[in-house]
C-alpha cells in the first residue's frame, strides 16, 4: 500500500511538471507597469516644480518671498492650458537639480534651464521657450584680453558656478585656462564680484545678468565679446527622460503660448532691453499658403 501511494504521488508530481513546462509564455506573470510622471500628473491633476533661481527666468521677491520670473509665469499659463495645478515645492541648486528629478521629489524642472549636450545625458528637455545669449565679462580696466579666444591661456582664471551650464562648457571652450568653481548656491552677483575684485579674470553671463548688474554697479565690468555671443542657449523645461507623453503635453502647451503671443508678452515684461533674451519663431512663421 505504501508503494502504491508513493508511485501515485510521483505520477501527480510528473503531471504537474508537464503542465508547468507546457504552459504558454503568454500566461507568465507580467510585472506591474511602473507609473510614469505623466501618469502621476494625470492622477493628481498637479505638476510639482523643482527650481533653481536666476533672474529674470525665475527668482524670489525679496520683500514678499513670492516666486516670479519668465519661467514661473509660463508654467502658470501651462497649468491653465492643461487644467492642472502648478506647485513649487522645492528650491535647489544647479548641481543637484537633476538628481531631485530622478528621485521623484518633483515632476519637472521649471526654472528655465539652458539646454546643453552634457545635460541631455541626464535629463529630457521641452522645446525652447526663449533663447539666452551668453557673453564673457571682464573688469572695465582689462587691457590684456581683446577677444574671447585670448582667454584660452593658463595665465587667466575663469569663475564658474558649480552645476550651471557655463561650468560645463568653459573647460571645453577654454581648456588651457584655469577654472575657478564656486559653490552652486552662491549668488550670481558674488560670482561676478570675483571678477571685479581680481580673483578671476572673466566669467560667462547672460545679457540679462549683465544688464541688471550694470544698473546697480555701473562702470565696473565690460563685455569682452559684445559683437558676438559666446554661445546662445535654448532655455527649456526639464522633463524625465523617455517620458514621451509628458514631453508631448508640455510642448503642445508651449506651442500655443508661443503662437498666441503669451510668451512674448511675459518675456517683454521682465527684460530691460530686447536683446537680453531672443524669442522663438512662431511655428507657422515660415509656412506658405
Amino acid at each position: 500500500m505504501t508503494n502504491k501511494t508513493g508511485i501515485l504521488a510521483l505520477i501527480v508530481a510528473l503531471i504537474a511538471l508537464v503542465f508547468v513546462i507546457a504552459r504558454p509564455a503568454g500566461h507568465e506573470t507580467t510585472p506591474a507597469k511602473q507609473e510614469t510622471v505623466f501618469d502621476h500628473v494625470m492622477k493628481t491633476h498637479t505638476i510639482r516644480c523643482g527650481y533653481a533661481t536666476w533672474r529674470p527666468a525665475l527668482y524670489k521677491d525679496l520683500q514678499t518671498g513670492d516666486i516670479k520670473g519668465i519661467a514661473h509665469d509660463i508654467m502658470e499659463e501651462i497649468g491653465k492650458k492643461l487644467d492642472l495645478k502648478i506647485e513649487w515645492p522645492e528650491e535647489t541648486g544647479w548641481g543637484t537639480i537633476v538628481e531631485g528629478l530622478h528621485a521623484h521629489r518633483y515632476d519637472m524642472i521649471c526654472t528655465g534651464m539652458a539646454e546643453s549636450a552634457g545635460r541631455a545625458r541626464a535629463v529630457g528637455f521641452s522645446k525652447p521657450f526663449v533663447y539666452a545669449p551668453q557673453y564673457l565679462v571682464v573688469r572695465s580696466d582689462e587691457t590684456r584680453l581683446k577677444h574671447s579666444a585670448d582667454l584660452n591661456d593658463q595665465a587667466f582664471r575663469i569663475a564658474v558656478l558649480d552645476g550651471e551650464v557655463f561650468s560645463l562648457t568653459a573647460p571645453i571652450q577654454f581648456p588651457k585656462a584655469k577654472i575657478y568653481s564656486m559653490p552652486q548656491l552662491t549668488d550670481f552677483s558674488l560670482m561676478v564680484q570675483e571678477v571685479v575684485l581680481g580673483k578671476a579674470d572673466s566669467t560667462g553671463v547672460g545679457m540679462s545678468d549683465y544688464v541688471h548688474y550694470n544698473l546697480s554697479n555701473p562702470g565696473k565690468l565690460k563685455l569682452l565679446n559684445k559683437d558676438e555671443p559666446l554661445q546662445v542657449y535654448p532655455l527649456v523645461l526639464g522633463i524625465p527622460q523617455n517620458d514621451v507623453a509628458m514631453k508631448t503635453m508640455i510642448d503642445a502647451a508651449l506651442d500655443e503660448l508661443i503662437n498666441d503671443g503669451t510668451v512674448e508678452r511675459i518675456t517683454r515684461g521682465y527684460v530691460e532691453s530686447p536683446d537680453e533674451l531672443l524669442l522663438p519663431a512662431k511655428s507657422y512663421a515660415n509656412m506658405h499658403p
